[in-house]
């Protein structure tokens, strides 16, 4: 079963959730911000999870103030070594680092999905949302760092194969084009994020990768 350029356009295309609170928040929070100081972001972190539901543990938003604030303090130089870089050009190294940084998010006691969308918070443009209800159910992945770090691999492995006979162009001109459509820019981790929306595309793109046990491979320099 193939999956190419042109059905990941299609998942962008058929997703319907952009008019939702929740989108509405993204760009002013998590893009328009992005270059701020993470430290300094706290307080967008707390109303971003908060509208997109990932704050439902004990002590919500002040209990993730705390844990956040300590995670920040151990993991600010990784942090900062991955902001502005795409999920498209990540090297094998950096999957570690992915891993490391939610390892210790986890460590610090934030729920998988807390941490799975605060790294999409402060790293849109190199890490996909995480979730219980859509990505894990979806593509029936445990709620630990490593399947975290083995989705975003997952990510990376999609998009290079549907850019194997042709160039990186051709994913600048989707977002482009999807940025047309819906009146405001995401990158291509949030149109890999709708993906999952559709149970028969995500299917597509998971056999094109060699099913499951590869496409989700925990060894990550494969």
């Amino acid at each position: 079963m193939s999956f190419e350029l042109e059905q990941l356009r299609e998942a962008a295309q058929k997703y319907t959730y952009h008019d939702a609170a929740t989108h509405r928040v993204w760009p002013r929070l998590v893009w328009e911000r992005r270059s701020r100081p993470p430290v300094a972001r706290l307080d967008d972190a707390v109303e971003f999870l908060g509208k997109w539901k990932a704050l439902r543990f004990k002590g919500g938003g002040t209990a993730f103030r705390r844990i956040c604030t300590i995670w920040l303090r151990k993991n600010l130089t990784d942090l900062r070594r991955l902001q502005g870089r795409v999920l498209y050009s990540l090297a094998h190294e950096d999957f570690q680092c992915i891993l490391d940084i939610s390892s210790s998010f986890r460590d610090c006691g934030a729920p998988p999905t807390t941490y799975g969308k605060a790294l999409h918070f402060f790293l849109p443009e190199t890490v996909m949302l995480w979730d219980r209800a859509i990505v894990r159910n979806t593509y029936k992945l445990r709620p630990d760092p490593e399947s975290f770090a083995s989705y975003q691999r997952f990510g990376w492995k999609l998009l290079h194969h549907v850019t194997r006979n042709k160039t990186v162009n051709m994913l600048r001109q989707l977002k482009r084009d999807h940025a047309r459509t819906i009146g405001y820019f995401e990158p291509i981790t949030m149109i890999l994020d709708h993906l999952a929306f559709s149970s028969k595309l995500s299917a597509r793109a998971v056999a094109a990768l060699g099913g499951p046990s590869k496409a989700f491979l925990n060894d990550l320099s494969v």
